[in-house]
């Protein structure tokens, strides 16, 4: 990276902050930090879902796939999209109708307290990892563009490049600092800004590096052999029917998108706000992941978990490149900010405020959800500098994600639709699956003759993704059919659904001030790199410029629109 993209980074940093320190006075109460008031738009709600499961993470796990294996990165992320619109069916509306604020308050309704401590704590610790693996990513990105000199004490010494694990401690602060301040309006407003900054850049970074090697048709020639496949090795179609079953469930009942879910107005609009996801994994993905394919055919000896840095890198001019880093920056923030507000709110309202201070005032309840966020931020920096100890990043998301990614969260969905299953139910349900996915990674030799050990090994992926589905689903049918009185708390359950469904599908106030802000923030930053042309004295001022147009035309239509929005309506945060 050359001075002006530094310059970029830290503008662009500075202004997160800002954002952070704006939004932090909207925070008045928990259900502020928490829920935003049921006050988010849909559209708000299904970008920040998308880009919280896209994540850092995508550039370093899936882009590392597409590098190595091409096509089938495309068609593994197509499988959020799929799931997507199941949620969207059968998912997204339920929660909405509940009328809560948080997933806590369905899980002690449905199951009792001591299930809410149990995916308090258990959850947190699973999701803990998965934000280390995030942090992580984002810091092998950043640190593969910052060279230093050998005697450097931020220099890796076998390297010579800024050290990932000061750059996991450094980032992760920033993201620390954002999260205690914000709260989920930050992140809805961030997760936004960032989608429209990574989709214009990577636009911008397909034909340039098409162009690098012939065009569409130098690519389709020179493209390995099975590189065109959207299934290959490990990654069959069995494994991506599995894979789109495992997110149904996935981003149907893990909290942070049941979350987003919570925070819009009506049934009706959690749908779109799905369905809105979905429509941008089903159609994204082959943009997304166009540019670590395309530096494979000149550039065949690369890290992977580099490949899709590298690949802008090479044909993105000055400043533009640092406007990436910060918005690959953001997106890791804003998917660990997004967990790391949802676990503090558990901690503070289905722990401290439920069972240690119900009296607790608001201040001290606010106190304490920062406090939480601070704790929880803290461990997962140092998860994320032990993550190439257990593996890297790719092994750990596919094993978490397809042996116990379903255990945590399809008790939760299967509560909201059959009335048999009890507390214990979470505990057999997820204890099998602990002990199967302990079993297959300790127990079973790393290599052996046996033939049944040799089929596993050839299909490992496909295996554990079935078994992550079965295991729990077995046992949650048997504890069903078995039961012999339904549970009180789904009675409950269905009677907040129904008085939901009684009554006409309004919306409630509709915050205006995040669409406001979202354009002036997009409008700023088109200010910076209108003044990266002045700067900038090579041909690429020209492909800076067009950048910074779209930019600008995109802020003046949201300010348009919001401007008439408001003649409409009153309502603010």
């Amino acid at each position: 990276m050359k001075h002006v993209d530094y310059f970029v980074l830290i503008i662009y940093g500075a202004g997160i902050l800002l954002i952070g320190s704006i939004l932090s006075r909207k925070n008045k109460t928990t259900a502020d930090m928490f829920a935003v008031r049921k006050q988010s738009p849909w559209w708000l709600s299904g970008l920040s879902s998308f880009m919280s499961a896209f994540s850092a993470g995508t550039f370093v796990v899936w882009g590392g796939i597409a590098y190595k294996q091409g096509m089938v990165a495309v068609s593994i992320l197509m499988c959020s999209g799929v799931a997507s619109f199941f949620v969207g069916r059968f998912f997204a509306g339920k929660w909405a109708s509940l009328n809560i604020g948080t997933v806590g308050e369905y899980v002690q309704m449905r199951f009792g307290k001591e299930a809410v401590q149990f995916y308090t704590w258990v959850g947190m610790c699973f999701k803990i990892v998965a934000m280390g693996v995030a942090l992580y990513s984002f810091a092998v990105v950043v640190s593969s563009l910052i060279p230093l000199a050998p005697d450097n004490w931020l220099a890796d010494p076998y390297t010579h490049k800024l050290s990932v694990p000061i750059t996991i401690v450094l980032s992760g602060a920033i993201m620390l600092m954002y999260a205690v301040s914000g709260g989920l309006w930050a992140v809805l407003i961030i997760d936004a800004i960032q989608f429209v900054v990574l989709t214009i850049t990577v636009l911008f970074v397909v034909p340039l590096s098409l162009a690098n090697i012939g065009g569409l048709n130098g690519f389709l020639h020179q493209a390995p052999a099975g590189f065109l496949n959207f299934s290959s090795g490990g990654f069959t179609y069995i494994f991506l029917i599995g894979w789109a079953i495992v997110h149904t469930f996935k981003l149907g009942g893990e909290w942070v998108f049941v979350q987003r879910f919570l925070s819009v107005s009506s049934a009706k609009n959690a749908r779109k706000s799905s369905n809105l996801m979905a429509i941008l994994y089903i159609l994204s993905p082959i943009i997304w992941m166009l540019p670590p394919m395309i530096f494979r055919i000149g550039h065949p000896g690369a890290k992977p978990e580099q490949a899709y840095i590298l690949a802008c890198a090479a044909v993105l001019p000055a400043g533009m490149m640092g406007l990436l880093i910060a918005a690959m920056f953001s997106s890791a923030a804003s998917y660990i900010d997004g967990e790391v507000n949802v676990y503090a709110a558990a901690v503070t309202n289905d722990v401290y405020k439920n069972l240690i201070n119900p009296n607790a005032s608001n201040n001290n309840l606010m106190l304490v959800g920062r406090a939480s966020s601070m704790f929880i931020g803290i461990i997962i920096i140092i998860i994320a500098i032990s993550i190439p100890a257990f593996g890297g990043a790719e092994q750990i998301i596919i094993t978490i994600t397809g042996l116990l990614g379903v255990a945590m969260v399809l008790p939760v969905l299967w509560g909201l639709y059959f009335s048999g299953i009890k507390q214990n139910a979470i505990w057999w349900s997820t204890g099998f699956s602990i002990i199967v996915a302990i079993l297959l990674k300790k127990v079973i030799p790393a290599s052996s003759n046996n033939i049944i050990l040799q089929f596993y090994y050839a299909n490992t992926n496909v295996i554990e993704v079935f078994i992550g589905l079965g295991v729990p689903l077995i046992s949650l049918c048997v504890l069903e059919v078995t039961s012999r009185h339904p549970a009180v708390g789904f009675a409950q359950i269905q009677g907040m659904i129904k008085q939901h469904e009684t009554k006409t599908d309004e919306d409630h106030a509709i915050a205006t001030f995040p669409a406001q802000l979202l354009g002036y923030s997009i409008g700023a930053l088109s200010l910076i790199m209108f003044g990266l042309v002045i700067i900038t004295s090579d041909g690429s001022k020209y492909l800076i410029a067009l950048f910074a147009a779209i930019l600008l035309s995109l802020s003046l239509l949201i300010i348009f629109f919001v401007q008439r929005l408001s003649k409409k309506s009153t309502h603010k945060i």
